[in-house]
């Protein structure tokens, strides 16, 4: 295939791409990329600074083409402090000592309607 080729009259050239065009070039695609990986910003922070008229997927795909921006969601809550966290488990060990207690609770699941009675058991 390859001496077919280089023995054309004609020189080669790639058939054109099929499907719309790319909205951002390769400048703004390394823009894109050197905002995410200098700031934490986030991808409404970052259509603003840009002062480009792309969607938040177009943004979205190009920090992924990137290849070396991992995409992951921030924490939506802090993490749990130590005072939080002894108490949690003393409330734990608290309720392994419930013993024979417990045939007394009645769970319900309440997206059903129904309850599970563990006083007949």
């Amino acid at each position: 295939m390859s001496y077919r080729v280089l023995t054309r009259k004609k020189p080669y050239e790639p058939n054109p791409r099929s499907g719309r065009p790319r909205v951002t070039d390769i400048r703004s695609d390394r823009r894109i990329q050197r905002m995410t990986s200098g700031q934490k910003m986030s991808v409404r922070e970052i259509i603003g600074a840009s002062r480009l008229q792309i969607s938040k997927n177009s943004v979205h795909r190009r920090i992924i083409e990137s290849g070396y921006m991992i995409h992951a969601k921030m924490a939506r809550r802090l993490p749990l402090s130590k005072l939080h966290i002894s108490k949690r488990l003393q409330w734990a060990r608290y309720q392994m000592s419930y013993g024979d207690k417990w045939m007394a609770v009645r769970f319900s699941d309440e997206k059903n309607g129904t309850s599970m009675d563990l006083t007949g058991i």
